[in-house]
């Protein structure tokens, strides 16, 4: 019976810490203005504008020499369920076998981010997506700003390192 209570009273407390960071300020979907309110709280610049096909919001950002672009989707009423994070950066000259190899070795060693090359414009780029539904702190999307960053350093240098582009 004792065995019976101290279960149920650890299920309780567990439930008791569950529900207390579940109740934690959740988002499953942002606005525009959510969007340039979190970037701008990660000290970014951003401006919004609209994709030409959804509508959807589309933030250009600009952070230091870089820039890139917050693109919403899963969109409804105004409101988007998820981030897409790109930057494209200029070779300066036609795509090569060299670069598909180098986006794969940053591809095969990076968690987070994914790399490409877009052949018929002579660059390559990253990406980086937050995927909000369900529910995520605000917290957790400052977390996935910082990160898309970092991703961002990351490529830039492996690219610079392994490549004679950018």
């Amino acid at each position: 019976m004792r065995n019976g209570l101290r279960t149920a009273a650890s299920i309780a407390a567990f439930l008791a810490a569950v529900n207390g960071a579940a109740s934690a300020q959740l988002t499953s979907s942002m606005t525009a203005a959510d969007i340039v309110a979190a970037l701008e709280a990660a000290g970014m610049a951003a401006s919004m504008m609209e994709d030409l096909d959804s509508g959807a919001p589309v933030a250009k950002v600009e952070a230091g020499d870089v820039f890139y672009f917050v693109r919403a989707m899963d969109c409804s009423g105004g409101a988007c369920g998820t981030l897409l994070f790109f930057a494209n950066f200029a070779l300066g000259r036609d795509a090569a076998p060299e670069d598909y190899s180098v986006v794969n070795s940053f591809n095969e060693r990076q968690v987070f981010g994914r790399a490409y090359v877009v052949a018929d414009r002579g660059e390559v780029g990253v990406d980086y997506v937050i995927e909000l539904r369900g529910g995520v702190s605000k917290e957790n999307v400052a977390r996935n700003i910082d990160t898309w960053v970092d991703v961002v350093a990351s490529f830039r240098e492996h690219f610079r390192q392994k490549s004679t582009g950018f």
